[in-house]
């Protein structure tokens, strides 16, 4: 009986252990982009094979009601040999570190998220933040961008399952079930 219920338990554990989802690695705090040059971000690959298909959205806001811009992307994110994506970058308003990139599959319920960093038209047009706290009172700077030649944004709330926790460089690094409402 002992012995069925450790190998039970050690089966579970191992299971836990093989699911790896795409882990974005950049960018993060202190990154600027400039408008019209090369936004680029980098992960590491999902090994369990599940995202082949991953879309990677531009997001504003806090970390429980994500503001949808745009995507900018669907990649493989299982390939091993291309963990790296760059695009135009977009023109946005405000210039602030509010940005950040949600990563997404329909193969999965999970999303990840790079650390927020900002997109200007010069490196010296940068301006702080709009709010220092989360609603939760976490302390991370954010807030609520928009593109300048867009009309649609897409308002994304978390679930009540999302445990979402960030670190105090303003990452929004857990890896949650969301749905669009």
């Amino acid at each position: 009986m002992f012995a069925a219920l450790a190998l039970t338990i050690l089966a579970s554990s191992a299971a836990i252990f093989v699911h790896a989802d795409p882990d974005p690695t950049n960018p993060g705090p202190g990154d600027v982009f400039i408008e019209g040059q090369a936004c680029s971000m980098n992960w590491s690959p999902d090994t369990t094979g599940a995202w082949k298909t991953m879309v990677i959205q531009l997001k504003t806001g806090d970390n429980f009601n994500m503001v949808n811009l745009t995507t900018v992307g669907t990649v493989d994110g299982t390939d091993a040999t291309k963990t790296s994506f760059s695009y135009p970058c977009p023109q946005v308003t405000p210039h602030s570190p509010i940005y950040f990139y949600q990563f997404s599959s329909p193969a999965s319920a999970n999303s990840v998220w790079t650390g927020r960093f900002t997109i200007t038209d010069t490196a010296n047009d940068i301006v702080p933040a709009a709010e220092s706290t989360q609603p939760d009172g976490s302390a991370i700077p954010w807030g609520t961008g928009e593109l300048v030649n867009s009309t649609s944004t897409t308002a994304v709330n978390a679930t009540s399952s999302m445990s979402a926790t960030s670190t105090a460089l303003g990452t929004p690094s857990a890896t949650s079930s969301v749905s669009n409402t």
